[in-house]
Formats: C-alpha cells, structure tokens, sequence
C-alpha cells in the first residue's frame, strides 16, 4: 500500500473463555441474518410496486409524469428523514428507529392496495418512504458492530444481496398479481412479514462498536450539535467523493429501476399504453401483439435481471475490493468508481438497441417473433452486464464510509451521507425522466421512455466513475486520520455466516 502510512493492526479484545466467544460469533450471525431479511423485505416491498407499475398504470390511468412523481415523492421523503434518523440513532437506539421503520413501511405498503386514485397512492407512498429513510443509517452501523473492520466490506456486500434479492423477488411476485383485480393483493400478501421481523429486532441487544474499532472520540467541541456534526463529515474528503460518486449513480440506478417494466412493455410488450398528446388514455396491441412479451413475463424478466446480474455484482464487489486492497489501498473506494464506468457502455446498448436494431434491414425484415427474441436477447445480455456493474459500489462503498467517521456517529454519518446522495442525485430522477419521457411523446408520439433513459442514463454513470477512480486516493489518508488499524483496507480473512 503506497497511499498512506497505516497504524499496525491491534491485537482484537476478545474473552479468554472459548465458549463465551462461540456464542458471540453465533449472535452476530443472528444479528446479520435479521437484517439480511428485514433488508430483503425492505426492498421487496419498494420494488413489487415497480414489477406491478404497468398494471397500476393501466388500472388508475397513470402516465409516466405521474409515476415519475410517485417514486420521486417516495425518496424526498426517505431522504429527509434519513438525516434526522441517523442522528437519533446514535443517541437514542439504533435497534429501535429501524425497528419503527420496519412497522411503518410495512403498514404503508399494506395501504397501498387500497388506494383509488392518485392522490391517495402518493400520500402512501411518501408514507412508506418515511419507514424505509430509517433503516440504511441505523442499520449499517449495527452490522459494523458486530464484525471487524477486515470483514466489513464482505458483510456488507452480503448484506447488501439480501436488498437484491427483495427487488427481484418484487419483480417477479408481481407476475401472479398482474391483473386489474389482482394486483391490490400482492400488497397485503408482503406487507405483514415486517411486522413479525420488526418486533424481532427490538429483542436484539445493542451494540456500539466492535472491540477492533478504533476508541477516538471527536474533538472537544466538534461534532457534539448536530451542525458540527455535518460539518465534520464534510471536511473528510472521502466522505465528499462517496456523496458525488453515489449521487450520480443513484440517478441512473432510481430512473432505470422505475421504469424498467414500463421501457420494456413499449419496446417488446403485446399490450401497450394508448397515448393522446402524452396523455395515458387507456390500451393498445403493441408493435409485437402476436408475439411479444405478456404482461405477466417483463416483470419476470426484469426481477430475473435484477436478481442474477445484481447478487452477482454484490458479491464480487466485495471480493474485488478485497482483492485490489492487497495492491492499493484505494480499493473501497476505487471498486464502486470502475463499477459505474463499466455500467455505462452496458446501459447505453441495452437501451438503445431497439433503435439500432431497426435500421438493421436483416432485422426490419425478419418476422416478428425472430424480431423479439433478438432485441430481448440483446437487452437480456448487456442489461445483466449493467445491473452486475451497477452493484458493485454497495459493500465497498458502505464500508468505506464506515471506515473513515467515528464508531459511535455512524448513524449520523450514514445519515448524513444517504441524506446528500439522494437530494443531489435521484430523488427528482424518475420525475425528470419521466417528465421528458412525456415530452418527447407529445412530440413524435407513442411511449418514449427508452429515449428519456438514454439521453440522461449513461452520461451520468460516466461522471460517477470518473469522480470514483479520480477521487479513491484521499481514502488511505482519512483512515490513518482516524486512527484505525490496517485491517480497515484489508478484507482477505473469511467470513461464515
């Protein structure tokens, strides 16, 4: 490592009774494997709206401005209250706020399947962003207690599966509910289970920090208001790099998530929207009505992408930061940036293949059937590719954030962090987006998500990267400032959980 003199590691305070260490490690995993679930239902709950957005759409009469709105109010609400939850839960309980967050987002998501109308939806879905603004600030930084500095990156990326797998099972339990009367079900059918696991969180024990986190405590008189605290955190430069990567990525995870099951009924679905000057006024057979994608096979596509390309890229991007650790210590930080520049090139052609590919006389003239098995062949492909990219920032990324604040402000920090990414990157994402998408439809017609994505998507993914591998070499230094061991860049040792 070239980048900074790092303190040697300490010796781990650990008991000197074998047993009492076993239970210990048995109660961390407890620990992890809770949150790996609340985290699953966390996302299952947020992402089945989006696997059933086309039937709601159809059901309601939605267009994709209003969508746009609907997830854009979701994360102005998750962003505002994150800040203020981080910081409550480092002086109150963080075991607590995440166990509130988990009752009301899954209450939030039990209304939602009986809204009528619009209004009504987007006051719920605002709700369910209050429940859900919790958990990231407060529940990092109970996992970071429970594992050494060394594992975090790992557990964190593991932890972080367990939000891919909730989207992609949102995605794909929304094929049995994809009909006008149906759809309303699957909202009460995935609402309860957080209520069980809340509960079950609040019994935990809490726990501050692991005995190998460094002890420093802020300066006398910084950090102790929670303006000094900001203020603290954006003095770190790795924390600034983190907020700008992220922001920028955010945006195109948020706009591309939102609409992925909208871009794909227009692009290869049998039954599309109608449109009058931009406006959703009912169903159309498609340009593939014979041959096309059913309503109930683009959320299963879209959860399948979600779910292969995404835990894979969740894992490996712990193990390619472990890996690259043993080279630089830029690695935590580095991962996520190449993560989001590779993405790019991968969006670009899983979006825009449906207009390269018809000015393709072999394609223009093939049958439609042959027409729709190569254009979703091409997305399928370069679609995993993006979605493998685009999660390999989640455990390096958190874990360097981590690594680089005091143990017992994370919450706050995280709070901080999450509360910045998101107001500077995607809580207007799907809004915009789905405000051009309309836009661009009045003016040549039919649904014109796919042009709104490619026009903003991959350009940011671009930036991202760059401010990532750019900004990576601050991250040696700030883990030195603190005062933590090596092991805060190193992740080689294994982890069974």
């Amino acid at each position: 490592m070239s980048d900074a003199t790092l303190p040697q590691t300490s010796e781990a305070v650990t008991s000197s009774d074998p047993s009492a260490v076993r239970r210990a490690a048995r109660y961390a995993a407890y620990i992890f494997w809770l949150m790996f679930i609340i985290n699953f239902l966390n996302y299952l709950d947020r992402w089945i709206f989006t696997g059933l957005s086309p039937i709601i759409q159809q059901d309601l009469r939605l267009d994709e401005s209003q969508l746009g709105l609907l997830a854009s109010a979701f994360l102005v609400v998750y962003t505002l209250v994150a800040l203020p939850l981080g910081f409550v839960a480092d002086r109150r309980s963080r075991k607590g706020i995440v166990g509130l967050g988990a009752t009301i987002w899954s209450l939030a998501t039990v209304f939602t399947g009986l809204v009528r109308n619009f209004p009504a939806l987007l006051g719920v879905r605002a709700l369910l962003g209050i429940g859900e603004g919790s958990y990231y600030p407060a529940g990092t930084p109970m996992l970071a207690a429970q594992f050494p500095p060394s594992r975090r990156a790992t557990v964190l990326a593991r932890w972080s599966v367990g939000a891919l797998i909730g989207a992609a099972v949102g995605f794909l339990l929304a094929a049995p509910f994809s009909s006008p009367n149906a759809w309303r079900f699957a909202f009460f059918f995935t609402g309860v289970p957080g209520l069980i696991f809340a509960f079950l969180i609040w019994r935990t024990r809490e726990k501050i920090r692991h005995d190998e986190d460094p002890t420093v405590e802020p300066p006398r008189g910084e950090g102790r208001s929670a303006l000094g605290q900001f203020r603290s955190y954006l003095r770190i430069p790795t924390v600034r790099v983190l907020v700008a990567m992220h922001a920028c990525g955010f945006f195109a995870l948020t706009a591309i998530t939102s609409f992925l099951p909208i871009y794909l009924t227009g692009a290869y679905g049998k039954i599309v929207p109608k449109y009058v000057n931009g406006d959703v006024v009912g169903t159309q057979p498609g340009e593939f009505a014979q041959a096309g994608l059913s309503a109930g096979l683009i959320p299963i596509l879209a959860g399948g992408l979600v779910l292969i390309g995404g835990i894979a890229g969740n894992l490996y991007g712990g193990a390619l930061a472990n890996r690259l650790s043993r080279r630089t210590s830029r690695a935590r930080v580095l991962t996520p940036g190449l993560g989001f520049l590779l993405a790019a090139p991968c969006v670009l052609i899983a979006l825009g293949a449906p207009y390269v590919l018809r000015a393709v006389p072999a394609y223009a003239n093939a049958s439609d059937s042959t027409r729709v098995m190569v254009g979703v062949a091409v997305f399928a492909v370069f679609a995993l590719g993006g979605a493998f990219f685009l999660n390999l920032y989640s455990g390096p990324g958190s874990a360097a954030l981590l690594d680089v604040v005091p143990p017992k402000e994370r919450g706050a920090a995280g709070g901080t962090v999450l509360t910045l990414e998101h107001l500077l990157g995607d809580i207007y994402a799907a809004a915009l987006v789905g405000a051009l998408a309309k836009i661009f439809s009045q003016a040549f017609g039919g649904e014109q998500i796919g042009l709104a994505l490619l026009l903003t998507c991959p350009a940011v993914l671009v930036i991202s990267g760059i401010i990532g591998i750019r900004g990576s070499r601050h991250y040696a230094g700030d883990v030195a400032a603190l005062g933590s061991s090596a092991d805060a860049l190193l992740g080689a040792k294994p982890l069974a959980v």
